[in-house]
């Protein structure tokens, strides 16, 4: 459930089909990571289907996203993804696609 207002904005995350089941981690920009995250799931829509991460309710302000690595740990402190929320509204991004290197 999605519920925006005064302070509170949402946060969705859209991604490719290859990260169905990744977690995603959620932190305001500086603080420590303490867990808060959201599954990647199938979105099925009106005429599509999308892949994302929803942040139903969350204080606007600057926030830093991560995935866990892929031994199940965090990838450590740093961000892959930095985003603005604003209180009232739906912020969309699309994490960013890896492209394996050329051979």
């Amino acid at each position: 459930m999605i519920d925006v207002g005064g302070s509170c904005g949402a946060l969705i995350v859209f991604t490719s089909e290859s990260m169905l089941g990744v977690e995603i981690e959620i932190r305001r920009r500086g603080q420590a990571w303490v867990g808060t995250h959201t599954a990647v799931r199938r979105r099925d829509l009106r005429d599509a289907v999308a892949f994302a991460g929803v942040f139903g309710s969350i204080v606007e302000g600057e926030y830093e996203l991560r995935t866990p690595a892929a031994d199940g740990g965090p990838t450590g402190d740093g961000a892959e993804l930095e985003v603005a929320v604003v209180g009232g509204e739906i912020t969309q991004i699309q994490w960013p696609s890896v492209t394996a290197p050329s051979p």
